[in-house]
């Protein structure tokens, strides 16, 4: 009971600490996180709030982790809880800055990876969401191994090898994304299909897409912003005249965008 009632204080400390200003923008040194199941989630595993609940998530959040020689930054594995993972900083990963496996209802936002051979990998995951983030200087940015119905929102995913890279994943969206001054900018392989590709701005990569199944570059009449189009806008709608085609078995955006969305 004694020891219960001291780790209950010390989690209220944190949270003090924590609405002070400590998790405002300032970020403090981490030691790399690992999380193997739901009763991981805990402060000493960089846990500063939350019950695990969709009302109230596990939040991880404030750190700065130089991996090292370490395989991950943050490495969760096999829960279901809801969690975020905000405002972090991770380099030097040797395989992810942040990987999921198996892993559903979990958030990653506003955080920034550089220097890792991957920034964010998802494995055999779903339902899970990376938003507003800033992913460069990786080897992917982004991969998905198997991993369907998640999104990628509204992130800046630059001067990687790939940008985003999904292996035999479907159903997922990307929405609202600058992917620019890439080798590959999003890469779709081992049959990935049905995923939701638009809004995005695709800029300076070298390649900008490749597709080995159907996929959506467009939906209800927008498409992407591809710096290579090379088509024409006849009636001045702000959308090509000609499909921008991703392969030459039907995948194309039928509605590229003449302007950066």
């Amino acid at each position: 009971m004694r020891k219960c009632v001291i780790a209950a204080g010390f989690i209220v400390l944190v949270g003090m600490f924590w609405s002070i200003g400590f998790g405002a923008g300032a970020l403090v040194d981490h030691s790399p996180i690992v999380i193997e199941g739901d009763y991981q989630f805990t402060v000493e595993n960089g846990v500063v709030s939350g019950s695990g609940t969709v009302d109230d998530p596990y939040v991880i959040e404030g750190w700065r982790i130089d991996a090292g020689y370490n395989d991950y930054g943050i490495r969760i594995h096999r829960t279901t809880r809801y969690f975020i993972i905000r405002n972090v900083e991770i380099s030097g990963a040797g395989k992810a800055g942040i990987s999921l496996s198996y892993v559903k209802n979990g958030v990653i936002t506003d955080s920034h990876l550089t220097g890792n051979w991957i920034g964010i990998s998802l494995n055999f995951s779903a339902h899970n969401k990376i938003s507003s983030c800033t992913i460069e200087s990786n080897g992917d940015g982004i991969h998905f191994y198997f991993s369907h119905d998640n999104q990628i929102i509204q992130c800046t995913v630059t001067k990687n090898d790939t940008a985003i890279w999904l292996d035999g994943s479907n159903g997922n969206d990307l929405i609202g994304n600058t992917i620019s001054a890439n080798y590959m900018g999003v890469y779709l392989d081992l049959g990935a299909e049905g995923n939701l590709i638009y809004s995005n701005a695709f800029i300076d990569n070298v390649h900008n897409a490749h597709s080995v199944a159907v996929n959506d570059w467009d939906y209800n009449g927008q498409g992407n912003y591809w710096s290579d189009y090379r088509g024409i806008d006849a009636d001045e709608n702000g959308i090509g005249d000609a499909p921008y085609v991703i392969r030459s078995k039907g995948d194309q955006d039928n509605y590229p965008l003449l302007n950066i969305p």
